[in-house]
C-alpha cells in the first residue's frame, strides 16, 4: 500500500513510500494549487489551469491525466487518467476520507490515518502508475488544505 508521510508537522512535502520503500516525493505549494513529483521515472507538474480549470498531471509538458471540479461546492472531482475515467469524492460531510470511483463500483479511496494527523493511505490498484496514484493523492490534499484553512 502507498503511503504519504510528511517531511515535518508544517511542511507540504511528502515522501512516498511503498511497502517501506521510498518511491518519490511530492512537493506541494502551500500558496497556490501547484506541486512537483519526482518519481524514478522522471519529474512530473501538478497544477490548475488559470482560477477555474482542470487540475493537471504532466511529465516533460505532455497531460497524462486531468481533473474536473464539476462545483465549487462539492467535494468531489471527475478524473481521466490512460485507462480509466474516474470518481473522487469525499466519503461524507465530516469524514476527511475520500474514496474513488469507476462505473459507479468504489475501488479505492484516499485517507489520513488518523483524526490529528496528514500522514495518508492512498489504497488504489497497485496495478496502476505511480503518478497517477499520487494524482489522486494530491486532488484530495489540496480540499483538505483549503479545510484546514477555512477552519482557521
Amino acid at each position: 500500500m502507498l503511503e504519504a508521510t510528511p517531511t515535518n508537522f508544517f511542511s507540504t512535502t511528502f515522501l512516498l513510500q511503498d511497502a517501506g520503500r521510498i518511491v518519490g516525493e511530492i512537493d506541494a505549494s502551500l500558496f497556490s494549487q501547484k506541486a512537483q513529483l519526482e518519481l524514478a521515472d522522471g519529474g512530473y507538474d501538478l497544477y490548475r489551469e488559470g482560477l477555474i480549470g482542470d487540475f493537471v498531471l504532466a511529465l516533460n509538458g505532455k497531460v497524462i491525466a486531468r481533473a474536473a471540479k464539476p462545483s465549487l461546492f462539492e467535494n468531489r472531482f471527475e478524473v481521466t487518467v490512460p485507462g480509466h475515467t474516474l470518481e473522487l469524492r469525499k466519503a461524507n460531510l465530516f469524514s476527511r476520507r475520500f474514496n474513488v470511483f469507476e462505473a459507479g463500483k468504489q475501488i479505492g479511496g484516499v485517507y489520513p490515518l488518523g483524526l490529528f494527523t496528514r500522514r495518508s493511505n492512498i489504497e488504489l490498484p497497485s496495478g496502476w502508475p505511480l503518478s497517477t496514484r499520487i494524482f489522486l493523492f494530491w486532488l484530495a490534499f489540496l480540499i483538505w488544505k483549503k479545510q484546514n484553512a477555512a477552519a482557521s
